[in-house]
């Protein structure tokens, strides 16, 4: 009942933004009220309490100035400006709440929360003991992270004044890769859906220009129920139906048009009752659970600030659980559930004084009075498999879930968590995964707006004008920067990039933000100055020791950082540094300083660490950690940068089973290596001893070999590529890196057994296409050397090899019959089909010939008529460089276009291919029997198989991609005839008829006219999900149409009739 009451309640939100966004009067306006009348009739009978009273509609607002509303029709309208992100009826919460006091009765736990939590006979101190602990988590969980470095003004001595800011007070809502929230469904016409489009690209309601809850993402559904890849505005260059050719379709054609937005974090949490929360690092996901621990500790007290998908009167209790504690217990619990039990018992009842609530937590937990935030599962050891206390935790987080009817969350990077099968919550029991979405544009305003809007409250001295002014200069800044965009995409690292734009030292990478970020924080302290007083500096006050340096000061602090990442046990994987390992390190380094009294001076530094530069924080009273994960990391970096034998050190924790807690460190080395000019040396003997395939005279297994070409592509992008090396004499950049670097690559891509992630994975496709890519011809040359397989008539069916051209044999094939219908046989010629999907290397040479006046010869009748009515000059997206790759499958190409080239293909090589043969798009017959089949016995599912696909064998929406990938990323999901990305990647235009399959399938159509939606596609692509990644997966669309999952693939096959070749099947072999 609980679920199916928050789903209901979710749902009337939902419905009250979208009636908010439509023109008052319109009819479908007065259906969605019709529909929210009865969600609200049936939450009340759920309830048992009596319906509301209707609301008032709330007046329309046009926020473009522009009289009126946008009409998708007699029955659809939307109001021009007003967006369904917005609830124009109602008053928002301010969300910037201060520091919470018990003084007095404004902030109790609720009744409504004492029973939840309770039962219904609660001890009579069931108020207080509540009140006390939704006290300290609202205050806790409400506390800025990095706010010891906010300040700017400090006092006389040298301790931040200004007031820390609060966490709802710049609190940005973050996205996952959930479904989409849909806003709104109707129909509409194409001309009515242009208008719609023209508008939003005036007022953009894209990602990269507004808030999340704010963005309007378009989807349409095509002619006769045809899904046309519901993609929103937000992801395309031009609005809507210009990406899936729909502006050429007329006017008057009616489809479904969907109004969608990206799903929230915090309604991700709400929708799932078991959810596994994952994000890079810096992705905000501890931020989130906080957030969240905080408003609900409001909401349990009285105050209703409001929750994105969280019913009004959803109120558990949070009980925010670092599981690096839950580790801690491990060693001295019996079990690891007692270990999860004694965590839970001990955040409950600090210090002794709220053991009623420790005691009432098994009925808390049954009755779901509670929500179990649990953060870091990755940063616990992994080391023992499946008796790690990665594993272990899981297991019996996992375990709980199973016995109680509590909601809980854990989070977790995204590449340790997808590791191993060890560690990872079953769905079978309910437990979803969320991944946290990169910050677009429009969340970067909104979070740097917020801030310095937030200073203002806490700054007597900063304007509201001035603080407006000092967000627009640093957001005109990142915009004119790209290579900041990588960067702006992390929460953590755009927190720092704000706090540097004081300075004047905004960094282009990484590692100098990170090095930039440590010297604010050492530096941070130190007050402005004020005419006639002088205030000491740091090194000042510890004495001026002869030779010390802030640089050398770092020293230490880089061995504990490393030395506190391997042993990660801490909250939220952060090393505990103890007192006493603090103490002894830094009072033997200002010993060998020659420092007159190195403990004083100890105490002085500490003080400075601690207390006034946040760079260490406490944790208790005699442990110490690092303010984040990702300084520990960068400083441990640092330390390998910094040692004789960096190579022997850095390789034992990449082999270790703990690789991927390392991964980040790594990468950080190899642009602290670059930073300091050690790339040329230290860096190339590091990159060697990666990509070489033996060592110390044994060769690397092949797992070890695939993991070190991993981390060896990842070093060279981490030092900036070739720019690292071009100022060495003494190295070539071709024979001694790129070359060995570009084999290994190849290597790994052609191993099927490599386990390497998607991310990495395409990574090492980027960087391959760069350097480039030698797995498929693009010179003349290369095409014809290509051709030698067919030449030499070679017709082994295989999976194996690296040529370009698979064979196929011929026979008699079953073709269709997936779904529903029956299999249709058709006897098939031998043919030859390409190993890859044609890649943008590939097509460059066509856009050079094929697009101008005397190219007519290659282009059928209706797409010549198509490309010149147009002025066609290049495929969609041609010039954006996410689509633009090398080694990327040319994409947003027609099927005028494909067919084009392949004639342009075919003339030029002419002179070499077998006689009778030609280059041309494949028929579905061919396409799927090169897709499914093992010779005509035997068809399968998917191209690999017949088991269910996964990201290693096909690139589809588990990837979170918003673009195709580099081809031949995923070899273990190669067809038996060796083609690769058959499914997934890019849709595949063919030449037959959609309509006429499968009894036409084999049957070549030459031309479509421009309105025929007969051209079918086949094998999916990035977008779709897991139940099209399959081999009967197809849909069809009009020639013209140039989506961006739109590719295609070239086969060699012959010109001569089937008949012919039953009668001669000499002519192929």
């Amino acid at each position: 009942m609980t679920q199916r009451r928050d789903e209901l309640h979710a749902e009337l939100a939902e419905l009250d933004d979208v009636i908010a966004a439509l023109a008052p009067g319109s009819p479908v306006r007065l259906r969605q009220e019709a529909k929210r009348d009865r969600v609200r009739a049936a939450l009340a009978a759920l309830t048992g309490d009596p319906p509301p009273a209707p609301v008032p509609p709330p007046a329309s607002v046009d926020q473009s100035r522009q009289a009126g509303g946008l009409s998708l029709g007699a029955a659809n309208t939307i109001q021009g400006g007003v967006t369904t992100g917005d609830v124009i009826a109602g008053d928002k919460h301010a969300q910037q709440i201060g520091t919470v006091h018990t003084e007095g009765t404004a902030f109790v736990a609720t009744q409504q929360t004492i029973v939840c939590f309770y039962g219904p006979h609660p001890p009579g101190d069931a108020q207080a003991l509540l009140t006390d602990y939704l006290v300290y988590v609202a205050n806790e969980c409400s506390t800025m992270r990095l706010q010891r470095i906010a300040g700017q003004r400090q006092t006389g001595r040298e301790q931040p004044a200004v007031p820390e800011l609060r966490l709802q007070a710049v609190y940005t809502s973050l996205t996952t890769d959930g479904p989409p929230v849909v806003r709104l469904r109707t129909t509409a016409t194409v001309g009515r859906v242009r208008q719609l489009i023209e508008r939003l690209e005036q007022t953009p309601r894209s990602p990269e220009a507004v808030a999340p809850e704010r963005v309007i993402a378009v989807g349409i559904t095509g002619l006769d129920g045809r899904m046309d890849a519901a993609l929103g505005a937000e992801r395309r260059g031009r609005a809507g139906l210009d990406v899936a050719g729909g502006l050429d379709l007329p006017a008057t054609t009616v489809v479904d048009v969907t109004l969608t937005r990206a799903e929230l974090a915090l309604e991700a949490l709400a929708r799932q009752r078991r959810l596994v929360l994952l994000g890079e690092p810096g992705s905000g996901k501890s931020t989130v659970l906080r957030y969240l621990a905080a408003l609900l500790a409001q909401r349990a007290c009285g105050v209703r600030p409001r929750l994105a998908g969280w019913a009004d009167d959803a109120t558990p209790v949070p009980i925010l659980v670092p599981l690096a504690q839950v580790a801690e217990h491990l060693a001295h619990a019996s079990t690891p559930d007692a270990a999860l039990w004694q965590t839970l018992g001990a955040i409950l009842d600090a210090q002794g004084l709220r053991a009623g609530l420790r005691d009432a937590l098994s009925e808390a937990l049954r009755r779901d009075g509670v929500i179990l935030l649990c953060d870091g599962l990755d940063e616990l050891s992994a080391e023992g498999g499946t008796a790690s206390p990665r594993s272990l935790v899981a297991q019996a987080v996992q375990r709980l879930g199973m016995r109680t009817q509590a909601r809980i969350v854990v989070t977790s990077r995204v590449l340790p968590y997808q590791s191993a099968t060890t560690w990872q919550l079953p769905a079978a029991e309910g437990w979803q995964v969320r991944t946290i979405s990169p910050l677009a544009f429009g969340q970067v305003q909104t979070f740097v707006q917020a801030w310095f809007r937030a200073l203002t409250a806490l700054d007597p001295d900063l304007t509201v004008a001035a603080a407006a002014q000092t967000a627009a200069t640093l957001l005109d800044h990142l915009a004119a920067r790209p290579a900041l965009a990588p960067l702006v995409r992390s929460p953590l690292l755009l927190t720092m990039l704000t706090l540097l734009h004081d300075h004047d030292q905004v960094p282009d990478d990484e590692v100098e933000l990170y090095e930039q970020c440590v010297l604010l924080l050492l530096d941070r302290w130190e007050p402005v100055r004020q005419p006639g007083l002088k205030r000491p500096g740091l090194l000042e006050r510890l004495g001026q020791p002869p030779g010390l340096t802030l640089a050398r000061l770092r020293d230490p602090l880089h061995q504990l950082a490393y030395e506190a990442h391997r042993e990660g046990r801490g909250d939220e994987g952060r090393g505990i540094i103890s007192d006493d390992l603090l103490h002894g390190r830094l009072v033997k380094f200002f010993d060998r300083l020659g420092v007159a009294e190195p403990l004083a001076t100890y105490k002085t530094f500490k003080a400075v660490l601690a207390e006034e530069a946040g760079l260490l924080v406490a944790r208790g009273d005699d442990a110490f950690a690092f303010p984040h994960l990702s300084f520990q990391e960068y400083l441990a970096a640092c330390y390998l940068a910094d040692q004789e034998a960096m190579r022997d050190l850095a390789y034992a924790v990449w082999q270790s089973e703990d690789r991927e807690r390392w991964r980040t460190v790594l990468v950080l080395l190899a642009g602290r290596l670059a930073a300091q000019g050690k790339a040329p040396k230290d860096g190339f003997l590091w990159l060697k001893q990666l990509w070489a395939t033996s060592r110390g005279g044994q060769v690397k297994p092949d797992a070890q070999r695939h993991q070190d070409t991993r981390m060896a592509v990842l070093t060279y992008q981490g030092m900036g590529g070739r720019v690292a090396f071009a100022a060495s004499y003494h190295l070539d950049l071709d024979d001694d890196i790129e070359r060995p670097l570009r084999q290994a690559m190849v290597a790994l891509l052609n191993a099927p057994a490599a386990t390497v992630p998607p991310r990495d994975r395409l990574i090492i496709g980027r960087v391959l296409g760069e350097l480039g890519d030698p797995r498929f011809p693009v010179t003349l040359a290369a095409w014809q050397a290509s051709l030698a397989h067919l030449a030499q008539r070679t017709t082994v069916l295989t999976a194996h090899g690296e040529h370009y051209w698979r064979f196929v044999p011929g026979g008699r094939y079953q073709i269709g019959g997936w779904d529903d219908g029956a299999a249709v046989a058709h006897e098939l010629a031998p043919f030859w089909i390409a190993r890859y999907p044609v890649t943008v290397a590939q097509y460059e040479a066509f856009v050079a010939e094929g697009y101008g006046d005397a190219a007519e010869r290659w282009w059928t009748p209706e797409g010549w008529q198509w490309k010149q009515r147009n002025n066609e000059q290049q495929p969609w997206r041609w010039d954006d460089p996410d689509y633009n790759g090398a080694n990327q499958p040319v994409s947003g190409v027609t099927w005028y276009e494909a067919t084009a080239f392949c004639a342009w293909l075919s003339e030029r090589l002419a002179d070499v291919l077998p006689n009778g043969f030609t280059l041309r798009l494949p028929t579905e017959a061919m396409w799927e029997v090169a897709a499914a089949c093992a010779g005509p016995a035997e068809r399968r599912r998917y191209p690999w198989g017949d088991t269910a696909p996964t990201p290693e064998q096909a690139v589809y929406d588990v990837w979170q991609r918003n673009a195709p990938a580099p081809v031949g990323l995923c070899p273990a999901g190669a067809a038996a005839c060796g083609a690769l990305d058959m499914v997934g990647n890019v849709w595949e235009w063919a030449r037959s008829s959609y309509r006429a399959y499968p009894d036409e399938a084999a049957q070549e159509v030459k031309d479509f006219t421009l309105y025929d939606g007969d051209v079918p596609l086949r094998g999916s692509s990035y977008y779709g999900d897991s139940t099209y990644v399959r081999c009967g997966a197809r849909y069809g669309y009009h020639p013209a149409s140039a989506g961006d999952l739109r590719g295609f693939r070239v086969v060699a096959a012959p010109l001569v009739r089937m008949d012919a070749w039953m009668g001669h099947p000499d002519l192929l072999m």
